[in-house]
């Protein structure tokens, strides 16, 4: 039996041995492949308060108060590293972002499409930290289309304080946080 168990460890002890010689870049390939299947994580927020005084304005900027807001949303997620900043090719959501992405690039996507963005997000963003301005009629189909359950019934049309995070574990099963953000809703 002692001879067995004797055995038993020097196997084991080879293998150790052998592990511990594997080349450097097979250890990073390790360490990258761990960091995608790593948690992403997703700060969702609608873009911030709009200038409403022209009707047919499609594109509108951004009021003092959003612009406000959009530095409150900075200040949010001080400290909080983004890895990639997604939004709909409208001013209003570029300004939300510009405080914080400071020149970085923004990836821009399709608004209704959801499905798209996900796989977007999920296959050259796992494991990473994102944030996307969206727009009131949008965020909660897309944290459903996220994984995630709506964690409100709905956004109304001067609502801009809600920001969500969604953390998508490496099994794809995401739970959402909701909160608030700047100068609440008057």
């Amino acid at each position: 039996m002692g001879r067995y168990l004797l055995l038993f460890l020097l196997i084991i002890a080879a293998y150790l041995k052998l592990d511990a010689r594997q080349p450097e870049h097979k250890k990073e390939e390790l360490k990258i492949t761990e960091k995608q299947k790593g948690t992403t994580t997703i700060y969702l927020v609608r873009h911030a308060e709009k200038n409403t005084s022209d009707a047919n304005d499609q594109d509108p900027d951004l009021t003092a108060a959003g612009l406000k807001r959009a530095n409150d949303l900075k200040a949010y997620l001080n400290g909080i590293t983004i890895d990639a900043f997604f939004s709909t090719p409208y001013k209003r959501n570029q300004k939300t972002l510009a405080p914080l992405a400071q020149g970085r690039p923004i990836q821009f996507y399709e608004a209704q499409d959801y499905e798209k963005l996900r796989q977007r997000i999920l296959n050259e963003f796992r494991g990473k930290t994102i944030l996307i301005v969206g727009h009131s009629n949008t965020l909660l189909p897309m944290i459903e289309a996220l994984g995630g359950k709506k964690p409100v019934e709905q956004i109304l049309d001067d609502q801009y304080d809600n920001i969500f995070r969604i953390k998508i574990n490496a099994k794809d099963k995401a739970v959402v946080q909701a909160d608030k953000f700047g100068a609440p809703r008057s």
